[in-house]
């Protein structure tokens, strides 16, 4: 029994760390006043999936768990870098959870993005850049690497073939 009890503590602290990492796959700054911690909403994130960044912000000396002040006002923007393209998102509140920030992206491309955020936290100005190739979040993973059944497994030009096929089948039928 005595047995059976540890293989069960250790099977729900693995099962915890495995969480917690998913859970803080987030890299984390200070701002001022202010500890932000940054990632993409979906890790691991993949090509072609809707996702988007997400910003937490708590105050620097807040207790663990302690919520976010709701009267503070947040004003955050990301510019979002692929290669030599840019573009720039708003962060808005994520419904029901204060000091959490999210905006919408859909990565198309596999490979490191890099975000600078800017704006401002109450009075603080923020400009912080954050970028997967440093390995604090996720780099865009090519979503093949997901798929079912794999693309190109099945033979187009074989199921035109027999559409043709069962087309003349049903015209011949018809006609009798």
């Amino acid at each position: 029994m005595k047995l059976r009890a540890l293989v069960l503590a250790v099977f729900v602290v693995l099962v915890f760390s495995v969480l917690s990492v998913t859970v803080f796959a987030h890299e984390g700054r200070e701002a001022g006043d202010y500890e932000i911690h940054f990632g993409w909403r979906n890790e691991p994130a993949y090509a072609g999936l809707f996702n988007g960044p997400e910003v937490y912000v708590s105050l620097h000396d807040a207790a663990e768990g302690e919520a976010f002040p709701a009267d503070i006002e947040v004003a955050l923007q990301a510019e979002v870098t692929f290669g030599p393209e840019t573009t720039t998102v708003t962060f808005e509140a994520a419904w029901g959870e204060t000091g959490h920030y999210i905006a919408d992206l859909i990565p198309t491309l596999p490979g490191d993005y890099a975000f600078r955020v800017f704006g401002t936290i109450g009075d603080t100005e923020v400009n912080e850049t954050f970028d997967s190739a440093d390995g604090e979040f996720s780099t865009i993973q090519p979503s093949t690497d997901i798929m079912f059944p794999a693309a190109g497994s099945i033979d187009l030009a074989a199921l035109l073939t027999r559409i043709e096929e069962l087309e003349a089948r049903i015209a011949e039928l018809e006609g009798n």
